[in-house]
């Protein structure tokens, strides 16, 4: 193990009990699935976890779409259980303010988030995450983030928004130091954040994109596009749209326009 990966394990001894690095993967994300339900399975402990790899070979984001990995980023997942079920709810909050101060404690200016936890920079999109659940005895949480270092990937989704990496922030940095860097920083964020979570919320208000009055469009996770004027950000970080008497409140989907 390099002095940094030693580094790594050292700096986040009792914020986890388990560091999984590899160079690459299928997916972060679902080998912390795999590696959850095999514990269950034989009735097995399984204590904090970070999954931390330089390479996706199949990753995943929302909605199940294809996430690019580009060599030389950052993909990691968080795996924890004995979480309640109100910060199970706040965590994509929490997250994206985790990582918006991971990315900008790396010297990268101007990060923004876009709602309701992509990282975007000057409207380009630098880092994503993905959080799902597992419900049971004990219930188990896994946030995943990946975050494009050293090039950004090659879309052909014109809708998507268009990416960038890094290393167009930040000249003659070591895209091996920014891994470690950011997820160090992620993970003792977030610990923070769960612990005491308002301070967070508040900071993830203040750094989002979309602002009350705005026009904008989400897709929901069954396709249907809602659109109209952003009244509110709830407190809960819900959307509530307004379009002419109709009003929707919106828990979860993807700002596609505004």
């Amino acid at each position: 193990m390099s002095e940094g990966l030693e580094r790594l394990a050292k700096d986040l001894q009792g914020a986890i009990e388990n560091l999984v690095l590899l160079d690459a993967v299928d997916s972060t994300h679902a080998m912390a699935g795999r590696l959850i339900a095999s514990m269950a399975e034989e009735e097995q402990p399984l204590g904090t976890t970070l999954i931390l790899a330089a390479r996706q070979l199949a990753g995943k984001g929302r909605g199940d779409r294809r996430w690019e990995s580009p060599k030389s980023g950052l993909f990691l997942s968080w795996l924890a259980s004995g979480i309640d079920s109100e910060t199970i709810a706040r965590l994509p909050l929490l997250a994206a303010v985790a990582a918006h101060a991971a990315i900008t404690g790396i010297g990268v200016a101007g990060a923004r988030i876009k709602w309701p936890n992509d990282i975007l920079v000057g409207g380009r999109k630098l880092a994503g995450i993905i959080i799902s659940a597992r419900h049971g005895e004990p219930t188990w949480v896994t946030v995943g983030l990946g975050v494009n270092l050293h090039s950004a990937p090659v879309l052909d989704d014109a809708q998507a928004t268009p990416p960038t990496s890094v290393s167009e922030y930040l000249d003659g940095g070591d895209p091996d130091i920014w891994r470690l860097q950011l997820a160090r920083s992620f993970v003792r964020n977030l610990n923070a954040f769960i612990r005491d979570p308002m301070p967070a919320i508040e900071a993830w208000r203040k750094h989002l994109v979309q602002v009350p009055g705005e026009a904008l469009q989400v897709r929901l996770a069954s396709g249907e596009v809602v659109d109209g004027t952003l009244a509110e950000v709830t407190p809960e970080g819900y959307l509530r749209v307004v379009k002419g008497d109709t009003e929707r409140v919106i828990a979860s989907g993807e700002v596609v326009e505004g």
